[in-house]
């Protein structure tokens, strides 16, 4: 839409400044009218196009996977390989839809499985130069090169449920397509909060709906911070918006779930203050 307005914009300009030209030289009324108009024309869609959406939302580049130490001689596993990068960013939304629709996440490597059996079923292979499992094993390794570098892909912040009660999941599902890891722990009915790794960093979770709800004992929470379990205490809103009041204590800060993406890095910042 804002290209076509922006062609409206230059066809009722030009033709302003020819009526102008006509009007000038003739000093006919008539022209010094149609000038006036097509100028007020051209405000006018230069106000719409200010103000309307862009085209189309430019989407995140995908990264292709690495393709390190893998048989490209093997005409087999050549063929899926580039069948699998035609097809990267349709196993990206597979691979987030059952994140955000599989009831059990206890096993992501099952999930991931059932992708790469799915694909691999999928191709016109006769499997003489390779085996289907092995096959399998290097779709899985790629797939997961995939997932990794295409993590701030698959994260889509619009998008979450509105029913209060389903948040907390989506926001931890959410965490999980950001390459966050959810730690199992025997004692975890007892702990009020989830614990995220990434990369070494170690977050306990907390997600409220809004943040008039996230009102916390934090000497409650600050001892596992204390005894090594968790290096931060994170909590998660729909609605939080004043960033200067976002760390809370010098291990406990609050966001909004659009600062999804950049939680690891912010951790990462603050764990180098004294």
């Amino acid at each position: 839409m804002t290209s076509f307005y922006q062609f409206l914009i230059w066809f009722f300009t030009i033709v302003s400044l020819i009526a102008l030209m006509y009007g000038v030289m003739s000093a006919d009324i008539t022209f010094i009218g149609l000038f006036i108009c097509t100028l007020i024309i051209s405000v006018i869609f230069y106000r719409l196009n200010e103000t309307s959406p862009t085209d189309v939302a430019q989407e995140p580049q995908v990264k292709d996977f690495a393709q390190d130490a893998i048989d490209n001689d093997n005409i087999e596993i050549s063929e899926a390989i580039e069948t699998l990068k035609q097809e990267q960013t349709k196993i990206l939304s597979i691979f987030k839809k059952d994140i955000y629709s599989k009831q059990d996440l206890s096993s992501m490597l099952d999930i991931k499985k059932n992708i790469v059996s799915d694909f691999v079923s999928s191709l016109s292979l006769n499997f003489e130069m390779v085996s289907k499992q092995e096959l399998k094993d290097i779709i899985l390794k790629l797939m997961n090169d995939l997932i990794e570098k295409n993590s701030n892909h698959l994260f889509e912040p619009s998008f979450f449920p509105q029913e209060e009660s389903r948040y907390a999941s989506w926001v931890k599902r959410s965490l999980i397509l950001l390459g966050w890891k959810i730690r199992a722990r025997e004692d975890r009915a007892k702990r009020l909060f989830d614990i995220f790794e990434k990369i070494g960093m170690i977050a306990g979770v907390l997600v409220f709906s809004h943040t008039k709800k996230a009102n916390i004992d934090m000497k409650q929470y600050e001892q596992y911070i204390q005894n090594g379990e968790i290096d931060f205490l994170v909590l998660i809103t729909q609605d939080f918006k004043d960033s200067n009041k976002a760390q809370l204590s010098n291990r406990i800060v609050i966001i909004n779930h659009h600062d999804l993406p950049k939680l690891h890095s912010t951790l990462k910042n603050l764990s180098t203050i004294k």
